[in-house]
Formats: structure tokens, sequence, C-alpha cells
């Protein structure tokens, strides 16, 4: 039997609603109640939160295809070592996750090779290129949680309009990254004052408002 008591932390538990300093103890890798014996391990954690683990609903693990950026592996090793027990992985994948088959080899990789609860996103077009929509009932069965293409803002309101749609039939929540870039093409740094002082190009921040108002007219 092996026992850790982590010792004067903040104690922050969100399913019974605790907030306060204590301790935990730790058997066998799981929480109980009681006292420690004497020979737990006592680690002081004061200054530090307990909390139970962490979801990270946005990264990047790149497999397949990029795995010179990242892997399952290591992206999944860094959420741990931050205290992320869960993540959801974004689609924007080589090729791009829009589809069952490449959904089934992330969960697989994850499954070999993942620390942590790996959760999976769709694109919402194929090749995330903004131009069709992935088969989204496909992906629900492959067992995506969501749909997005990341870091390409679906630019057709039409397109859009029907993403949300389809997505209803199946309970996906449509997560859109919000940059009209006819507006924003070009910008290196915030639309302001200090653009225009060092004379570069600005990003004005209603490149990202009339996309957002735009999709919650549509939604």
């Amino acid at each position: 039997m092996k026992e850790i008591l982590l010792q004067g932390g903040r104690v922050v538990d969100p399913k019974s609603g605790r907030d306060a300093k204590g301790d935990v103890l730790i058997r066998d890798g799981k929480i109980v109640s009681g006292k420690p014996s004497k020979e737990a391990v006592i680690v002081k954690v004061d200054g530090c939160v307990v909390t139970p683990g962490l979801i990270d609903p946005h990264v990047h693990l790149r497999e397949p295809g990029q795995s010179a950026k990242e892997t399952i592996a290591t992206g999944t090793a860094a959420a741990v070592a931050g205290g992320f027990t869960s993540v959801i992985a974004m689609p924007n994948t080589s090729p791009a996750a829009d589809g069952p088959n490449t959904i089934a080899w992330i969960r697989q990789r994850a499954r070999e090779t993942g620390v942590a609860n790996v959760f999976t996103t769709g694109a919402i077009s194929v090749g995330q290129k903004g131009e069709a929509l992935a088969p989204f009932g496909a992906l629900k069965q492959a067992g995506v949680v969501g749909l997005t293409d990341d870091g390409h803002c679906i630019q057709s309101a039409e397109l859009m309009r029907r993403a949300l749609e389809y997505a209803r039939m199946f309970d996906l929540p449509v997560c859109d990254h919000c940059e009209d870039t006819s507006l924003s093409a070009g910008g290196v740094m915030n639309e302001g004052k200090w653009s225009r002082i060092l004379g570069l190009p600005g990003w004005p921040g209603i490149a990202e408002e009339v996309i957002v108002a735009r999709n919650a007219l549509l939604a």
C-alpha cells in the first residue's frame, strides 16, 4: 500500500463546492478519507492549488502528418505536467481530420501513446478549405466532440449557415475562428495608434466582430 499526503494546499472541488486550504490523502492512486499512515509520503503544497484534472479545450497534437511540431505523446505529457488530464485536439493535422478514418487513427494513436484523455474535433469543411462541408454524421459516429476549422474562418455565410443546421442534427457544437480576412489580410499587429506610428499594417477589431455578429444571427 502506497500513500501520499498532499499537505497544506488550496483544495478546490467544483462538485462539492469546496474551496479552502486542506490536505488530500491518496492511497494506491485513489483519493481516500481518513488519516495517513506513518509510512505516508508527505508532500507540502503550500501556495499550490489541488484540484481535479483540468481540461484544455484547444490543443494542437499535430498527428498525423506534422510530428516535427508535436506528437500526441509529447503534447499530452506537457498537458499532464501542467495539471491537464483531458485535452480536445484540433483537426489541423495532415491530412485534416475531416473524415472518420483520420479520427479513428488519432483515437487509436492516443490510446497507444497518450498519457491524458484525448478528445477529438472534426473539421467543419473538407480539408479545412471552407468550400464544402465535411461528413458530420460520419464524424459523430467516429467519436468527435465538436466541429471546427481551427485557425481558418468559414468566410462563406451560406456554408456556415448550412454547417450550423447540419451540426444541430447531430448535437455537435460548432466553433469558428472569427476573422473576416478581407479586413485582416496583411495585418501584423492590432490596428491603432501604434500601428500608425510604426507604419505597420494593422488588424482591426472589426475583422473579428463582424464574423461574431454574422454567426450569432445565423445561429
